[in-house]
């Protein structure tokens, strides 16, 4: 019986919670400026996923593609703006926020590696 690995959806939403407890220590603006980010990677890592699945799953043509991506590039790069501009999150926290998804891609890559 193969063991599976969490998905990497998972992986982030849990290093999310890990470094939103590591802000606690920087305050309330810290802590809620690396939370949102982390909400938006997460919206993000889904809707990219179901894209993904939506585009090898379906026979459409390559443009119809290329515009499902270019929206979810355009909506991630709106959400960031709101963020910054509108709501006044605090830039390093935010930031912080949006890359934890490369520490979790690289856990779940080295956890498949690991299982193949």
């Amino acid at each position: 019986m193969t063991r599976r690995s969490a998905s990497l959806q998972a992986k982030h939403v849990l290093l999310v919670a890990l470094a939103i407890g590591g802000a606690i220590p920087y305050g309330c603006h810290a802590v809620w400026s690396l939370a949102l980010a982390g909400g938006i990677q997460v919206l993000n890592v889904a809707v990219t996923t179901r894209s993904v699945r939506l585009v090898v799953a379906e026979p459409v043509s390559a443009s119809a593609a290329h515009l499902v991506f270019l929206l979810r590039l355009f909506a991630v790069l709106a959400a960031i703006f709101v963020a910054l501009r509108v709501l006044g999150a605090q830039p390093v926290a935010f930031a912080i926020g949006l890359l934890v998804i490369v520490p979790a891609a690289v856990w779940h890559g080295l956890s498949q590696a690991r299982e193949a």
